[in-house]
């Protein structure tokens, strides 16, 4: 589903960043211990593929690349002693700790020196990390967001987005849910709603225009 993907569209590359967000090794590899079959999906069905060449296309053009991974200090201080699903399950398996493999962005979209890596402790790449003050900083008023998971992540980072005044730009085709049911109702009814989605080809084509 596409709802702002017709020929016309056009973005301005000093205006723009790309955030990938949480494609690192705990969730994207197959050895990550929040994978289950996601590594294996973001292959077969292209996610993967796509979002390396949205990335090239990004970096290529002089556009400022935001990577959010998400990381907790050991013990999960970020956490404290709450018990909800999302927290036990990432406590129970010891996952996304700081410093280890797991929190790095995978191989095929290893960061370079111009872009940058932020860490962060909850659901949106926001809340707690100075990514609103990056965007100031460097002008920009769009997002284009690829990133795991769509339901997660993915809706929290485009709702405070949202909130704070930026126009956001979901890359349908570059983001993945634990199932594809739960990625099209996050894309169909939260946000479509709170911004555009858009898919790979049409971003590509959309910052080799002038805005």
């Amino acid at each position: 589903m596409t709802d702002h993907n017709d020929a016309g569209l056009a973005l301005d590359p000093s205006k723009t960043a790309l955030l990938l967000i949480h494609w690192q090794n705990e969730i994207a590899s197959p050895e990550g211990r929040n994978a289950q079959d996601m590594p294996q999906r973001v292959r077969e069905k292209g996610i993967l593929a796509r979002t390396q060449a949205v990335l090239d296309a990004s970096r290529k053009r002089g556009m400022l690349v935001v990577f959010v991974n998400g990381v907790h200090a050991p013990g999960y201080p970020e956490l404290g002693a709450r018990t909800v699903p999302l927290a036990a399950m990432l406590i129970a398996r010891g996952s996304m700790q700081k410093g280890t493999w797991g929190v790095e962005v995978i191989d095929e979209l290893k960061p370079i020196d111009s872009d940058i890596v932020i860490d962060n402790y909850s659901s949106s790449g926001f809340c707690g990390t100075p990514l609103d003050l990056i965007l100031r900083n460097h002008g920009i008023t769009n997002l284009v967001i690829s990133g795991i998971a769509t339901h997660v992540a993915v809706e929290s980072t485009t709702r405070d987005a949202f909130n704070m005044g930026y126009t956001v730009y979901t890359l349908e085709d570059c983001c993945t849910s634990t199932t594809q049911q739960i990625h099209e109702w996050s894309i169909e009814n939260t946000l479509s709603f709170f911004g555009f989605v858009i898919d790979a080809a049409g971003y590509m084509a959309a910052i080799s225009k002038e805005a």
